[in-house]
């Protein structure tokens, strides 16, 4: 509709699991809505342009399944880092509640 936004949503970014060399599939689908404003229909033949979509994402640290993602890809967010606390400041912040 006119005047709405759409904001997606995507937690765990980094967990598809790379191939064989090395591109992440659903990763490199989000990349080409990034890098082109939408997606092209292989039925149609033509491309689908979208208009007013954000994407808001979220991720753990690279290990334990969790891969890094490529530069070509996070140039398009704003990456905010968070530090884990310990656990004097975690019962400070839960005892105050």
């Amino acid at each position: 509709p006119v005047g709405k936004s759409c904001i997606i949503f995507v937690d765990d970014l980094n967990m598809p699991a790379k191939e064989v060399y090395g591109a992440q599939p659903p990763i490199e689908l989000l990349r080409q809505f990034m890098d082109h404003g939408g997606w092209y229909d292989l039925k149609e033949k033509t491309f689908r342009s979208m208009i007013d979509v954000e994407f808001v994402c979220a991720m753990g640290p690279p290990g334990g399944g969790r891969t890094f993602i490529t530069p070509r890809f996070t140039r398009w967010f704003n990456t905010i880092s968070v530090t884990e606390f310990d656990n004097e400041a975690m019962t400070g912040i839960f005892d105050s509640i």
